[in-house]
């Protein structure tokens, strides 16, 4: 697990509108061999020659996750107390209308913190998948449509969502008031139990995001490759296989998979509408970040409001700088790339039963919505060969990071640190 530094610890660590978009982007790459190839060690990997200095520039802006970013609009965002209050918080059905449905429900532990369905069930049936928490602490915006700018104001949104967790403010700060155990843990961490219901709700959703701070998983056998690549500590020039280093090359290059696919969660940590075939059940005329931007702004609960434990910085500037426009309509957040493994389905309604049907799906293009609105000028089927379909593949489930510690997964004994 990633280790960073937390106050009083150390601690470790988006299906598919934007998924997949630059995986169907077929722009020619630079190739050319690596001038310092000569310099390595015979150990080197065998494909070295391959990769040119555009590959290697770019594998420095992918390579390696980053501990997670500080938080300054929760306070206890690095608190170990915190983060043990919320997991329990995070297992708890009883903070749900029905007392059945916890945040555990449609974000299995067990399924990479995302949901098996490809449509999220609750309370009701929703109209999106529920996407993965793994380093979901690594983005600027939360939710398919960005409805959120930190991860406490995500956690409240499902909480009071009728076809989410169908609970309310009011319910969920009368069971924290009343269950001995859940108020001593609450006055532990966040000093007292303030009377005003909004107030205590909020705290409740920062002690989960406290938790959901340590959901993260990088080094993966592609960082110890590339780190060999780059000549830095850590390498393995052996951690992928010939397939994979392929499927590396391809996005890389012909793909040009990271004109989206840009950053060490290999996100880009933007929007873009890609015209997806709709799930059957699914909307054909999803909003997208057109209302998540809404959402976000006008919500109390964002980094510039009164809950905030930082109305002045940079979070607050960006949301107040945050611009929508009818060309939003549709687009869907780019997700990470990483941990993609035994995580189906993929898309933002699940459209995609596996990675396979994904990459089949750019690589023809064949099924798009075109009644979409606003859809990205750029893409363009792929054109793979089987065998490059299947190194691309190969490479992506090569992204796995390392296990979350196994406490994390399950909640903990006691709400109490």
């Amino acid at each position: 697990m990633e280790r960073r530094a937390g106050r009083g610890r150390s601690t470790g660590i988006t299906s598919t509108a934007g998924l997949w978009l630059v995986l169907a982007i077929a722009l020619p790459s630079c190739g050319g061999a690596d001038p310092e190839a000569s310099e390595e060690p015979a150990s080197a990997p065998a494909m070295h020659g391959a990769w040119s200095p555009d590959d290697l520039a770019l594998l420095r802006r992918l390579t390696p996750l980053p501990p997670v970013p500080a938080d300054p609009t929760n306070r206890v965002a690095d608190d170990d107390g915190a983060a043990h209050y919320g997991r329990w918080l995070f297992f708890d059905a009883r903070l749900s209308g029905n007392g059945e449905v916890s945040c555990a429900t449609c974000h299995d532990p067990a399924h990479g913190f995302a949901d098996p369905r490809a449509l999220a069930l609750g309370a009701g049936l929703g109209e999106r998948h529920a996407p993965t928490l793994l380093n979901a602490a690594h983005q600027r915006w939360l939710g398919w449509g960005g409805r959120a700018d930190s991860l406490w104001m995500q956690a409240l949104g499902p909480l009071e969502n009728p076809v989410e967790m169908a609970g309310s403010r009011e319910a969920i700060a009368r069971l924290v008031r009343e269950d001995p155990e859940l108020a001593a843990a609450h006055l532990e961490v966040f000093g007292a139990l303030p009377a005003d219901d909004t107030a205590l709700f909020v705290e409740v959703g920062k002690a989960l995001a406290a938790y959901e701070r340590l959901l993260v998983r990088g080094d993966s056998r592609f960082d110890r490759f590339a780190a060999a690549l780059l000549g830095q500590a850590g390498g393995d020039p052996e951690a992928l296989d010939g397939e994979e280093q392929e499927g590396l090359r391809l996005f890389l290059g012909r793909g040009r998979c990271t004109l989206c696919h840009l950053g060490p969660t290999l996100s880009d940590l933007e929007f873009h509408n890609n015209a997806l075939p709709p799930h059957p059940e699914g909307s054909r005329d999803d909003p997208g970040r057109y209302r998540g931007g809404q959402l976000v702004k006008e919500s109390p609960f964002n980094a510039a409001g009164p809950h905030s434990d930082a109305t002045d910085g940079a979070a607050a500037r960006r949301v107040g700088a945050l611009v929508i426009s009818s060309e939003t309509f549709g687009e869907f957040r780019t997700p990470g790339l990483r941990n993609l493994k035994g995580r189906e389905p993929f898309g933002h309604q699940g459209q995609f039963e596996d990675l396979a049907a994904v990459l089949a799906f750019y690589n023809t293009l064949e099924g798009q919505d075109l009644r979409s609105h606003h859809q990205e000028q750029l893409l363009r089927p792929l054109g793979l060969a089987p065998g490059e379909l299947a190194a691309l593949e190969a490479f992506l489930l090569a992204l796995e990071g390392t296990p979350l510690a196994p406490g994390l997964m399950a909640p903990p004994g006691s709400p109490r640190p």
